[in-house]
């Protein structure tokens, strides 16, 4: 009987120690398994902003993302990838594309690094899947070939759309504007065994610029027509870097748009006059009109139908002061074409930037031509600490 209760007793007991025993086994268990180390990214949009101009913000069009590509490698040694990602879902970017902002979790593919966290280069492109700026770049092993990664206008910005060679005048369906953006030496952060990238205050910057033009002509005069609106030969660059730093902000691949072709930014509509109002010189630039100021009076006078406008057109950057030709014709059955020359106000198409080229008839058969240079085409002010981005 004795020996009989102590069974009892030894099985009661290590009835009793069981649970625990299993919870030590499942502590061992997950000490043995590694777990994945990841590092987590912040994102913000390049519309990321509050009203501080005309152009409020652009259109969803123009803001939209449809593909996301990040790359992380060490600052010390380049050639040492930390992790990367792309992204293609939609449900995935709805953070960026709805409220502007999203933390993307990246994979680790150097493991190590999470036992030593070192600065790292952070590069990521937007909008260039499908042929649309660049070749695919998932394989990429090295900051120096992201660094030599190329804008080269896929099918939409190369100008390669038939043999008329026109612009993009609309931004391509369900592939968006490419951007990039870029930062470099940033310190990362070990917050309770999740790594970040601190203090990277960066925004994508879209590659490409656009350029808006505006057309108005005296009441009780003949009614003009715009027929074509073309850019001189030798303007722009068939490839350019995708990335920026601060010694070169900006700089191009020297392999120039044929010159021996001229590029239609705009087909005009020979059977719809231009807008006729009671003064036309209102919206001409002048001094006492901030570059913002000036956007404003002009995007009213449209709304108001007291300006024609064509485009906005989408062009690769360009080193060079663009200027080109407005075609155009006077009276509802004259066949003469006349030609009134543009150039840009000042400086470098450089991208990101919104050009306003406004040109107006008064008589004696001539276009008024005036163009201005209107801020980066993006408003992003001074941010609160805790919105500051983090990538």
């Amino acid at each position: 009987m004795k020996i009989e209760m102590r069974y009892r007793r030894f099985w009661l007991r290590a009835l009793l120690l069981l649970p625990v025993l299993l919870m030590l086994l499942c502590v061992g268990c997950s000490r043995d398994e590694e777990v994945e180390p990841t590092i987590n990214i912040y994102v913000y949009a390049p519309d990321r902003a509050s009203v501080t101009r005309g152009e409020v913000v652009p259109t969803l069009e123009e803001g939209r993302i449809y593909n996301l590509q990040i790359w992380v490698f060490r600052s010390s040694d380049p050639t040492q990838k930390v992790a990367s990602l792309t992204i293609t879902k939609e449900s995935e970017l709805q953070g960026l594309n709805e409220e502007k902002s999203a933390s993307f979790s990246l994979k680790l593919s150097d493991r190590s690094f999470a036992d030593r966290p070192e600065p790292v280069d952070i590069y990521v492109m937007a909008n260039v899947l499908d042929n649309n700026g660049t070749n695919y770049l998932e394989d990429v092993t090295s900051g120096a070939e992201i660094e030599e990664a190329v804008f080269n206008g896929g099918h939409f910005f190369s100008f390669k759309t038939g043999p008329t060679y026109q612009a993009a005048t609309s931004v391509p369906q369900g592939l968006g504007i490419p951007l990039s953006g870029v930062a470099r030496g940033k310190s990362v952060i070990d917050r309770n065994n999740v790594l970040h990238v601190n203090d990277a205050n960066l925004r994508l910057v879209r590659t490409v610029s656009k350029i808006r033009f505006v057309f108005s002509s005296l009441e009780g005069l003949d009614p003009i027509f715009i027929e074509n609106i073309t850019l001189n030969k030798n303007m722009l660059y068939r490839k350019e870097r995708f990335f920026l730093d601060g010694d070169h902000p900006n700089y191009w691949v020297e392999e120039p748009f044929d010159p021996s072709v001229q590029v239609r930014l705009v087909k005009g509509d020979n059977n719809i006059p231009v807008v006729q109002n009671a003064d036309p010189t209102v919206y001409a630039h002048n001094s006492k009109y901030s570059d913002e100021e000036y956007e404003t009076l002009v995007n009213n006078g449209v709304e108001d139908r007291m300006l024609t406008e064509y485009g906005p057109v989408y062009l690769p950057e360009s080193d060079k002061r663009l200027s080109g030709t407005i075609s155009f014709r006077i009276g509802y059955y004259s066949n003469i074409t006349l030609e009134a020359p543009f150039s840009m106000a000042s400086g470098n198409f450089h991208r990101n930037q919104t050009w306003l080229v406004y040109a107006y008839y008064i008589g004696s058969s001539k276009l008024v031509v005036s163009a201005v240079n209107v801020v980066p085409w993006e408003i992003v002010d001074d941010l609160p600490d805790h919105q500051v981005p983090n990538w």
